[in-house]
C-alpha cells in the first residue's frame, strides 16, 4: 500500500489478490459485498491499479449527506431517490455491461436488452473500451437507463410474445420501429408516427456524432435484436406484420430481424428481412405444437394465430368418428388436423389457394401421419369444389357429400356459404361452423340473419322445403378489435328429423337456440343484414370496424 493508503500497484501484497478473488466468488455465487467509495476517489486515483480489483459498481443514495442531520428530510429524499434510481450498475472484469446471470432488479429483459445495446454501441464506437474511465461508464449507463425507463410500453414493451417450439421471439409491429418515407406514403396513422418518433429521438440522442443516422440506427437495431435473442434464449427474432383483410390469400407480414438471412434477401434491420426461399430449410420455417399436433409453416408467408387454439380443440370435440368433413379454408391445417387426429374423422377434404399454405398443409398431413385420410384441393374453393363434384343440369351437387363443413375465413366467409350448403348430405343435412368478425352489439342479429341466409341458400339448391337452419351455439374465439369479436356459429342445416340434430325445434324454418336451450324463431323479413354483411356488390367494406 502506498503512504496515502491507496495501492499504487508497486507493493501489492500476496494476500490481496486471493482476498479479491474471494470477493469475486462471493458476488458470482449471489452474495454481495458493498464498500462505500466516494466518486472523487475514482477521479483522483483512477490511474492506480486498485480499481482493476473491483468487479462491480453501484450507486446508492446516502441519507446522511443531504440534510445536515434532518432525519425526516433525509428519509424522504432517500425514498424519492430510490424510487427513481433503484437500479444496479455492474461491470465484470471483462468490461461486459452485465455479468452473466445478473440482471438489474428494476428492468425487465426487454428494457435490459435495450440498455445494454445502447451502452455497448457507445463504448464500441470509441474504440478504446478498455481505457474508458469506469466512472464514465457508470454515468453513461445511468443516463441510458433513465431514458429507457421513460419509454412508453408501445415503444419498449414490457414483455414479448414467444412463438413456436424453438421459442421464436415476436416483436410488435411498431415497437423499436423507425418510421420512414415509405411509411409516410402508405398513410401511417399519426399515433404510429408519435410512437416511432419516441424511439428515433432516443437513438439520435445516443448515437455518436461522426456517424450518419442510417448507419448508426442500423448498428443499434442489429445489436438490439441480437441482445433480445440472447436475453430471452431465443434462436430467432421476428417483427409482427400486418394481415390486410382485402388481401386475397392473406399472407403473413412477419419479417425476420435476427439472425440476418443471406445478403441477397429483401429487407433491412428496421422492418425485417424476407427470405427468398421457403420450406424446411428456410430460416423462416417454424413448428408450433398444440394439443400434440405439430403445425409447421413459413412464418413470413403464412398467417398463424395462437388465439384459435381453444376453438381447434372444441371443433375436434364436435367431429364424430367416421364423419366426412370439408375444410373450405384449410390454411396449414388449422382445423383439418384436429378433425383427423382428435375427432377421428373418416376423411377430410381440405381447400386452400395460398401456395405457401398448401405446401405446409401437405407437409403437416404427412408429418402427423394422417395424409391417407385427406384430400387437398388447390385454388378457390368456390371453384375447386364444383369441379371436384359432378354438377347436374338443375345445379345440384351430386356424388360425395359432407357431414360437417368448417368455414374459418376472416373477416367473413359469406362468399362460401352457397357452396357449403350445396355440399351437405342431401338426405340428412349437416353442420356448418361459420367464422366471422362481428360487432358485439349485433351478435344476436347476426346469428338470426345467418340462419335465414342459409335457409334461403338451401332452397335455391332444391333441398327439401322441410329443411331447417338452426344455430345451436355461438362461441367467442377471441377479441378482434374494440367491440368486435371473432366468433363462430354452429349451425345445423337439414331436415328436422335428421339424426344429426338431437333436439326438438318448432315448425319455423330458422331460429337460434339460446342459453336455456329454447328455440327462438324468426321470420325472414324480421331480420335485416348486420353491418358486417357483404354489400350488394359482394364486397365486405371495413368501415364498420372503426
Amino acid at each position: 500500500m502506498s503512504p496515502s493508503g491507496i495501492d499504487d500497484g508497486a507493493s501489492t501484497s500476496s494476500s490481496a489478490r486471493p482476498q479479491c478473488e474471494g470477493i469475486k466468488a462471493d458476488i458470482l455465487s449471489g452474495r454481495c459485498i458493498a464498500v462505500p467509495v466516494a466518486q472523487v476517489c475514482f477521479e483522483k486515483f483512477r490511474d492506480y491499479s486498485w480499481p482493476a480489483d473491483i468487479v462491480g459498481f453501484g450507486m446508492h443514495f446516502c441519507p446522511f449527506s443531504t440534510s445536515m442531520g434532518n432525519s425526516n428530510r433525509s428519509t424522504s429524499s432517500c425514498t424519492s431517490a430510490q424510487s427513481t434510481h433503484s437500479y444496479e450498475i455492474s461491470y465484470g472484469q471483462d468490461n461486459a455491461i452485465f455479468p452473466a446471470g445478473q440482471n438489474s432488479p428494476s428492468l425487465n429483459d426487454v428494457q435490459h436488452s435495450l440498455v445494454e445495446t445502447l451502452v455497448s454501441y457507445r463504448l464500441q464506437s470509441r474504440n478504446d473500451v478498455e481505457y474508458t474511465p469506469t466512472e464514465e461508464k457508470i454515468i453513461l449507463r445511468a443516463n441510458i437507463l433513465n431514458s429507457v425507463l421513460a419509454l412508453s410500453p408501445q415503444t419498449c414493451p414490457r414483455n414479448l410474445e414467444v412463438l413456436g417450439d424453438d421459442r421464436t421471439l415476436v416483436v410488435p409491429r411498431w415497437s423499436f420501429y423507425l418510421i420512414n418515407n415509405d411509411d409516410c406514403h402508405a398513410g401511417i396513422l399519426n399515433d404510429k408516427r408519435e410512437r416511432t418518433g419516441e424511439f428515433r429521438h432516443l437513438l439520435q440522442h445516443y448515437k455518436v456524432e461522426f456517424e450518419s443516422d442510417h448507419i448508426a440506427f442500423a448498428k443499434i437495431q442489429s445489436l438490439l435484436w441480437e441482445n433480445l435473442a440472447r436475453f430471452h434464449r431465443s434462436p430467432r427474432v421476428v417483427r409482427r406484420g400486418d394481415i390486410y383483410p382485402e388481401s386475397g390469400i392473406r399472407e403473413s407480414g412477419h419479417r425476420i430481424l435476427w439472425p440476418k438471412p443471406p445478403a441477397h434477401e429483401i429487407g433491412d434491420w428496421n422492418y425485417g428481412f424476407l427470405p427468398s426461399t421457403t420450406g424446411e430449410e428456410s430460416p423462416s420455417w417454424i413448428t408450433v405444437t398444440e394439443h400434440r399436433i405439430k403445425q409447421s409453416f413459413d412464418l413470413t408467408r403464412v398467417m398463424f394465430s395462437r388465439g384459435n387454439v381453444t376453438e381447434k380443440k372444441r371443433f375436434a370435440s364436435l367431429v364424430q368418428p367416421g364423419e366426412r368433413v370439408l375444410d373450405m379454408y384449410a390454411g396449414i391445417g388449422y382445423y383439418s388436423l384436429p378433425a383427423l387426429i382428435h375427432g377421428r374423422a373418416g376423411h377430410v377434404t381440405a381447400c386452400e389457394w395460398n401456395p405457401y399454405a398448401l405446401y405446409a398443409l401437405r407437409y403437416n398431413l404427412k408429418a402427423n401421419g394422417v395424409d391417407d385420410r385427406a384430400t387437398v384441393l388447390e385454388g378457390d374453393c368456390r371453384v375447386s369444389l364444383r369441379t371436384f363434384f359432378e354438377d347436374s343440369k338443375d345445379g345440384l351437387v351430386q356424388g360425395d357429400s359432407f357431414d360437417r363443413v368448417s368455414l374459418g375465413l376472416l373477416p367473413s366467409s359469406e362468399g362460401g356459404w352457397a357452396v357449403a350448403v350445396a355440399c351437405l348430405n342431401p338426405i340428412t343435412g349437416g353442420w356448418l361452423h361459420i367464422h366471422g368478425n362481428v360487432p358485439n352489439a349485433e351478435r344476436q342479429q347476426w346469428a338470426r340473419w345467418l340462419c335465414q341466409s342459409l335457409h334461403n341458400l338451401a332452397g335455391k339448391h332444391n333441398h327439401s322445403k322441410s329443411w331447417h337452419a338452426v344455430c345451436t351455439h355461438v362461441e367467442k374465439v377471441k377479441s378482434f378489435a374494440p367491440r368486435v369479436d371473432h366468433i363462430v356459429a354452429d349451425v345445423f342445416v337439414g331436415p328436422s328429423n335428421s339424426p344429426k340434430l338431437s333436439l326438438e325445434v318448432s315448425s319455423c324454418s330458422t331460429g337460434v337456440i339460446d342459453s336455456s336451450r329454447l328455440f327462438s324463431s324468426a321470420k325472414i323479413v324480421d331480420v335485416s343484414p348486420p353491418s358486417c354483411a357483404l354489400s350488394k356488390d359482394g364486397i365486405l367494406h371495413q368501415d364498420w370496424l372503426t
